[in-house]
């Protein structure tokens, strides 16, 4: 199974036609094909899926309706009306429509795959879980899978058990930045500071400018009482993203013990005019590390195989 997607990721069939002009034909060509054919369930699922990726999301869910209206067995027609609800931010009527998907496809991992992202939505976290369990039975390496797991588990309050479906991650694929960080914030919460720096070490290795691990790494120096390096790697966080780190900086708990210092109130002096809020999403994926729920997730079209 190879999957070209972050994290918290939908997975759509889609065109294989690359850009919006090929879509844009595709649908043409469907249109030609369903002028003779109207009952060609099959092809108004390809032209819905193709107006899902050119995000025009309310012609694409008539269009996988019409498909439904033909054949209501269509798995495929449900899956995709399903992604674009989640597109939508309509995880109830989502998860509707993917229930019905694994029922009629209860092979397609990427139905179970999207059913878990849709229930995690919802803060429905056990059945999350049972979703991505499926996924695993089926794709026993899909890393994904099991980087979700994890998030899962630690939103159920089992941290050893998400570092161990992280070290699966890891052990599929050692490359995977975000599963270190994301270790590194689990043994930060297990007060296991020095493990954490280890795997935030490990992230910036692989992916030197990504600033949430600059910035957890100054958290965990921040927790043990070492000023100076806190104060050396918030800076590195700072510099890569000011906007966000230092707003959120201001307010973290973990740097209480420095917030007061000259130091530390030197960093925000040449940036103060430039400092925003943290979006709500930057809120959770930064200040609430270990919580699966954000606000915005990537959605991709690649294919499982």
């Amino acid at each position: 199974m190879d999957q070209q997607f972050d994290s918290a990721s939908w997975c759509s069939y889609g065109s294989v036609l690359q850009g919006p002009n090929a879509l844009a034909g595709a649908i043409a060509y469907y249109d030609q094909l369903l002028t003779n054919h109207p009952d060609l369930y099959e092809i108004w699922t390809y032209r819905a899926y193709a107006l899902e990726h050119l995000k025009q999301f309310e012609e694409a869910l008539a269009n996988f309706d019409q498909a439904l209206k033909v054949n209501p067995e269509f798995a495929l027609a449900w899956h995709g009306k399903g992604i674009v609800q989640a597109k939508l931010n309509r995880y109830e009527e989502a998860l509707v429509c993917l229930d019905r998907t694994v029922k009629l496809a209860p092979q397609d991992a990427k139905a179970w795959y999207n059913r878990g992202n849709a229930l995690t939505h919802l803060q429905r976290f056990e059945e999350a879980l049972s979703s991505y369990n499926r996924v695993i039975e089926l794709f026993p390496n899909d890393y994904k899978a099991w980087y979700n797991r994890s998030k899962t588990l630690t939103n159920l309050g089992y941290l050893y058990a998400s570092l161990s479906s992280l070290d699966k991650v890891l052990e599929i694929k050692p490359d995977c930045h975000y599963a270190w960080n994301y270790r590194g914030t689990i043994l930060k919460r297990l007060a296991k500071f020095e493990d954490a720096i280890a795997s935030f070490d490990q992230s910036l290795q692989i992916k030197p400018n990504n600033p949430d691990a600059w910035y957890n790494k100054a958290r965990c120096y921040a927790l043990q009482g070492d000023a100076k390096s806190a104060l050396q790697y918030l800076h590195q966080a700072i510099k890569l993203n000011p906007g966000v780190y230092l707003a959120l900086a201001k307010s973290d708990a973990d740097f209480h013990d420095i917030q007061n210092t000259p130091q530390f109130r030197h960093l925000f002096q040449p940036r103060q005019k430039k400092a925003i809020a943290p979006s709500s999403q930057h809120s959770n994926r930064y200040n609430n590390h270990c919580q699966t729920i954000v606000s915005a997730h990537v959605f991709d079209h690649q294919v499982m195989s």
